[in-house]
């Protein structure tokens, strides 16, 4: 009749030694960086924003074709000799004095010219030319090419080394505890349910070291 019975005991201050019988589940944050052997490849995407300044010497040769008017204004210096040889045809009157008075008379042939005329002559050129052709053209290129980059790199890096990773997260870890710990129950209750009790008879002449169990409920 008692089976549906129990005795609280109030506990204060109580220490107990217990043993747990599964690993305990808890929530560990780790405050301290953690050192991680990492070793590996990592895809990464990086961003380049830069205007690249890139020399540039080169020899070209590109083919012209040109068919234009070109003004000229220019002096052209002459120094040369000219070899004159040719018969000068001469049809004139001459005066000549001829005791004491003056007559005249007609000249008329031919007069061989054999000489050398030296010239050295500035000729001024002001006026426009006519230039035609189609040829290749010899030209050294030197410039500094400034180009702007605007893109994603896409990339796979190979990583190799220690990192000291900061751990931000809690972390789930299993707690596994071999030993008997010592615990001091501040404030609690004990709940002993009378169906778990049972009562000892002992008889007379029996050594008290064994005991006659009898249960009753």
């Amino acid at each position: 009749m008692f089976k549906h019975f129990n005795i609280y005991i109030p506990l204060k201050n109580q220490a107990v030694a217990i043993d747990l019988q599964e690993p305990l589940q808890v929530q560990v944050k780790v405050k301290d960086a953690l050192n991680v052997d990492v070793k590996g490849r990592v895809n990464a995407n990086i961003p380049i924003n830069e205007k690249l300044n890139i020399p540039l010497t080169q020899t070209l040769t590109p083919r012209v074709y040109f068919d234009n008017m070109v003004p000229i204004s220019t002096v052209i210096p002459v120094k040369e000799t000219l070899k004159v040889e040719q018969s000068l045809p001469i049809d004139t009157k001459v005066q000549v004095r001829v005791l004491g008075k003056d007559i005249t008379l007609p000249l008329k042939g031919n007069i061989p010219l054999q000489l050398d005329v030296p010239i050295d002559i500035q000729v001024p050129l002001d006026q426009k030319v006519h230039l035609k052709f189609d040829a290749p053209v010899k030209t050294v290129l030197k410039e500094n090419l400034h180009i702007p980059l605007n893109a994603q790199l896409k990339t796979n890096i190979p990583i190799q080394g220690s990192l000291n990773v900061p751990v931000k997260t809690a972390l789930n870890a299993s707690v596994d505890v071999k030993n008997t710990l010592p615990v001091k129950i501040e404030h609690g209750e004990l709940k002993i349910p009378l169906s778990s009790m049972s009562l000892n008879r002992v008889k007379s002449g029996e050594d008290h070291s064994s005991p006659v169990q009898n249960q009753t409920k």
